[in-house]
């Protein structure tokens, strides 16, 4: 219980790697503020609510608060972040997952509106940076905190794509490149006041979207039989949070595939 009387905001935790962190973290003992949109069942192809990662959480015996909010909304970001707040009392540890994967995830520019462009950028790098607004001045008030941005290989390399085009398109890489760039410049920012802001590129993971938006072994050009699971980007989340001095990976873009070994932290010793 390493983390007992702590506070967690984790934004994209109705299901995916953000459901997998906030249970790690309840786990280890903290009270969780869960939040994303799908709040009912049938709003998503994909299973998951925060309704049901909040009742995993509190069958932990931590408490749990869910909260909806559509990212693409900056006043239901700020919202939400103050709401989370108010309900745990403090936050020492704020995780952003989030992977928009609406129009114009996987187009080309030529084939992208405007529109779905600042859409990606509202949700997969404002939000986080509305977020860590109102986050920040609370954690320096309390003496320090752990900000972890999932990011991606995407936003430094070309990656593979689907069948007959060039890349995975443009609005995905180009957020989260961003995210990246943010996570390096905020921590430079936060040092002297002991907040860690960390970035943690999962890989390719083999999350609830691949399995159902796969067809066969394929996801997109991609093979799903070389996703790793959601364990190994959890896994690195909970070391992160849990480790004597986190201000080690402050403004370091931690890649979970090689740290969950580096560390001996997946495969589960046996």
């Amino acid at each position: 219980m390493r983390l007992a009387g702590k506070g967690a905001i984790v934004i994209g935790a109705s299901r995916g790697m953000g459901k997998q962190m906030a249970l790690r973290l309840a786990q280890e003992g903290a009270d969780v503020a869960v939040a994303a949109r799908t709040d009912g069942p049938g709003q998503s192809p994909e299973p998951g609510t925060i309704h049901q990662t909040a009742e995993e959480i509190r069958a932990l015996g931590r408490r749990a608060f869910p909260l909806r909010v559509d990212l693409a909304v900056g006043a239901e970001v700020d919202a939400m972040c103050r709401g989370a707040i108010a309900a745990l009392g403090r936050v020492d540890i704020l995780i952003h997952s989030v992977q928009h994967r609406g129009a114009g995830y996987l187009s080309l520019f030529a084939d992208t509106p405007v529109e779905q462009l600042e859409l990606q950028v509202a949700v997969n790098f404002m939000s986080a940076v509305r977020a860590c607004k109102i986050v920040v001045p609370r954690m320096k008030t309390q003496g320090g905190g752990i900000i972890i941005l999932v990011t991606s290989a995407a936003a430094e390399a070309e990656m593979p794509g689907m069948p007959g085009k060039a890349s995975t398109g443009l609005g995905y890489p180009m957020t989260k490149a961003a995210l990246t760039r943010f996570m390096m410049s905020l921590a430079k920012e936060t040092r002297e006041d002991n907040i860690a802001v960390i970035g943690l590129d999962p890989g390719f993971i083999f999350s609830e979207h691949v399995e159902v938006g796969r067809v066969g072994d394929d996801y997109h050009g991609w093979d799903s039989r070389l996703a790793l699971p959601m364990d190994v980007p959890a896994e690195s989340a909970r070391y992160l949070c849990t480790c004597r001095d986190p201000m080690w990976y402050s403004g370091k873009n931690v890649r979970a595939a090689s740290f969950v070994q580096e560390h001996c932290l997946w495969p589960p010793a046996r």
